[in-house]
């Protein structure tokens, strides 16, 4: 079989060559791999039959004018297409059984955060840190090992926006038990840091609810700030979705739409979690992302 040395490509394909094809070595052999892959039609077929979305696009085509508008709704509070949503959470509940469509919400989509703190635990502390300056890996373009560190840069500005969208079942187990969702804003102020929170106070038993609380002015030269979740003397479960923590026009909460809460530290985020760490956490307290099923 001959060796191609080089390959010369229309000016007019050459659009079309470089969305289907790439060169993986250009010095010696002129190799090129496909992009992607492309299914035999055997194998779409089989896949058609797989797939559940002609079950959806079923169940879409049923819905009223009145649920294609709560979709819509529930849409834009999750930065999505309403049918995007509405086929990710239907596909969610033909895949685990769960009988029947969802009821569309503003409050909270697909997955939401679940703290459960049973005996004999009775707190849980979640936070997410975020400083004016951190690094995170990614890869180096053209290569396919090489990582480089990214700063990411969060520059404070008042006024801190925060909030979030909650229900739970808690019982407090002593008279001074704490449940809240609060910023700690850190400034300097003739020399010192000063630690400022701007405080949500939780229900201990409620359906779902939002709500958010400001901070527009502090003393010092404000710093950085973290979110933490906070749970002191109680016990029970807890749910929440939709994080806000907005400041210069921007929502700059992790994992706002909380579909991964309990991640870990990993190759590209090595200094910062991408969402929630524990920091109190002890055994028969646990947390993750679930769908919410009542």
């Amino acid at each position: 079989m001959a060796t191609i040395g080089a390959l010369n490509i229309p000016p007019a394909l050459k659009s079309a060559f470089e969305k289907l094809m790439g060169i993986v070595d250009n010095r010696n052999r002129g190799a090129v791999r496909k992009i992607g892959y492309i299914q035999s039609r055997q194998k779409i077929l089989s896949l058609t039959n797989r797939s559940l979305l002609p079950q959806v696009k079923a169940l879409s085509a049923g819905l009223t004018a009145g649920e294609i508008t709560a979709w819509k709704n529930a849409g834009v509070a999750d930065g999505k297409n309403w049918y995007n949503l509405f086929t990710q959470d239907t596909c969610y509940r033909l895949k685990y059984g769960i009988a029947g469509l969802a009821v569309p919400s503003i409050l909270h989509q697909y997955m939401v955060g679940r703290l459960e703190i049973k005996a004999p635990a009775d707190s849980a502390i979640l936070k997410q840190f975020h400083p004016n300056l951190y690094y995170v890996s990614k890869k180096m373009s053209s290569t396919s090992t090489v990582m480089q560190d990214v700063a990411i840069t969060e520059a404070l500005m008042l006024p801190l926006s925060i909030g979030v969208s909650y229900r739970g079942n808690i019982s407090p187990t002593d008279a001074g038990s704490i449940c809240r969702f609060y910023a700690k804003i850190y400034s300097r102020y003739q020399g010192t840091t000063i630690e400022t929170d701007v405080s949500i106070p939780f229900d201990h038993v409620t359906d779902w609810k939002r709500a958010t609380a400001t901070s527009s002015s502090i003393i010092g030269v404000v710093s950085h700030y973290d979110l933490c979740l906070e749970f002191i003397g109680c016990r029970g479960w807890f749910e929440w979705d939709n994080v806000v923590a907005e400041h210069t026009g921007t929502n700059w909460a992790r994992d706002k739409r909380c579909n991964d809460v309990n991640n870990e530290l990993s190759r590209t985020n090595y200094m910062i979690e991408k969402s929630w760490e524990e920091q109190t956490l002890p055994p028969g307290s646990a947390f993750s992302s679930v769908y919410p099923t009542d």
